[in-house]
């Protein structure tokens, strides 16, 4: 994807927190501990003072609880209405049993919650805005000093590894990292699906570089807010640069994205109406896992050390 995400990399706190809404498949695991885990990942950016930390965690122990009540519902519904899509892909009962759902609704159904996920993160951007907010108000020079040189050692690495290879090293690189995380869900993918993965990848040609580009273009305008944090209008500005990112892209990079969703929409479609019984299988067991383990959480509890 071009857009959405790469302009929270600045802010961890939101990372850590849309991990939720990810296929992982021991997600619970991460639920439990996000009160440790965002803090730790946060240091890769900030280092906190005591001060700091005890407001943070306050701070993130509102925006759990609010995840876990609000949010979570939503999810575990999403994850139902996955389940049930891959659940109309069973062929009919009998010797010619061949029915499944048409490419085209099955493409159409999975933008649509895509689109949802958007929406996810839109309602979880304004919910942690206020904090974001008051959180970089309060930096230090030193602090900003830090935070600029962990953005720049980021951007840098993600350049090295995603920008400097020759496109067709990225391309081949971009197809190895979708079938890595296809794996655990399909089970083996069969030639063909790597091969529509192949064409996939294909296609989404120098978006790298682009995808790149718009962080940039973003953490640019970002930093100038940040050097201003003391003006009475950097409320305003962070807050349209976190729930407003598009506002920063060019036009053919928005043009971009659309087309990279569909792409991504099409791509599982293809794979899904493709699968065989055993991919089937094993695609509704882990999402029925997954829902069940997020079943199994109690927002009112501390969250609980594994």
């Amino acid at each position: 994807m071009l857009l959405p995400r790469s302009h929270l990399k600045s802010l961890l706190l939101l990372i850590a927190l849309s991990l939720l809404l990810s296929a992982c498949s021991r997600v619970d695991l991460l639920y439990r501990n996000l009160d440790w885990l965002i803090p730790w990942r946060l240091n890769d950016y900030l280092d906190l003072n005591r001060q700091q930390q005890v407001w943070f965690k306050s701070r993130l122990q509102a925006h759990l609880n609010w995840h876990c009540s609000t949010e979570l519902p939503r999810v575990l519904n999403w994850l139902q209405r996955n389940q049930t899509l891959v659940e109309q892909l069973q062929p009919a009962v009998g010797p010619a049993a061949s029915e499944q759902v048409n490419a085209d609704g099955m493409s159409a159904a999975l933008a649509a919650q895509f689109t949802e996920l958007d929406a996810a993160l839109r309602r979880l951007t304004i919910e942690v805005t206020p904090t974001a907010v008051e959180l970089l108000q309060g930096l230090s020079a030193t602090q900003v000093s830090e935070l600029y040189a962990a953005l720049d050692e980021k951007n840098q690495d993600d350049r090295e590894k995603f920008i400097d290879p020759p496109l067709a090293a990225q391309i081949s690189a971009r197809a190895e990292r979708m079938e890595k995380r296809l794996r655990p869900w399909f089970g083996r993918l069969n030639k063909g699906q790597q091969l529509r993965i192949g064409q996939w990848a294909r296609a989404r040609g120098d978006q790298n570089r682009q995808w790149l580009d718009n962080r940039l273009r973003w953490q640019q305008a970002f930093r100038a807010a940040l050097q201003e944090r003391a003006r009475a209008d950097f409320p305003a500005r962070l807050t349209r640069l976190l729930q407003k990112p598009e506002a920063y892209a060019d036009p053919p990079s928005l043009q971009a994205y659309q087309h990279s969703r569909q792409a991504m929409a099409e791509l599982f479609s293809d794979l899904l109406v493709s699968t065989d019984t055993g991919q089937r299988a094993n695609l509704t067991q882990r999402l029925r896992m997954l829902r069940r383990d997020l079943e199994q959480q109690r927002c009112s509890a501390p969250a609980e050390r594994v």
